[in-house]
């Protein structure tokens, strides 16, 4: 099969189980901390080893539902993912949430689509952000546990 190309704009996004419209930019990479091992008879390395795999996401939307009790970032404030009040709790529990991504080739035939899954994903902040002449946009950076690649098949 050739090399195919991808249009950004076919991107879907879901967090939880909400479909985010609008989107303006996904980012998914994942990073570990490397452990190099030298010994003291060769310059060159003799092991590495990976520790404190992590990845962060970064996603931009615009177009929102900002009902408070329904809107999925207000579960960031309460430490609970789906408990949205709106209002900062005296917790130390994080709400965690599930993050897919789908990539279409927009073929009509012979097409391959990519799924990325980030789980667990945590965000340390909730910016709300309000500029002059200038859409409302979500602009938003996680840290998750793990992420898994898939090329689902379309109904």
């Amino acid at each position: 099969m050739a090399d195919k190309h991808y249009f950004g704009n076919r991107m879907t996004l879901k967090v939880g189980s909400t479909t985010i419209a609008a989107l303006h930019g996904v980012e998914i990479t994942t990073s570990a901390e490397h452990i190099e091992a030298y010994s003291m008879d060769s310059v060159f390395r003799d092991d590495v080893a990976r520790v404190k795999m992590k990845v962060d996401v970064k996603v931009k939307y615009a177009k929102f539902d900002p009902t408070v009790t329904t809107w999925w970032q207000m579960g960031i404030l309460s430490g609970t993912a789906g408990t949205m009040t709106g209002a900062t709790v005296d917790t130390n529990s994080v709400a965690l949430f599930d993050i897919e991504g789908l990539l279409k080739d927009g073929a009509a035939t012979d097409y391959t689509d990519l799924k990325a899954v980030v789980s667990d994903v945590y965000f340390p902040s909730m910016p709300l952000v309000i500029s002059e002449n200038q859409w409302v946009q979500m602009d938003l950076s996680g840290v998750g546990k793990s992420v898994t690649f898939s090329n689902p098949t379309r109904a």
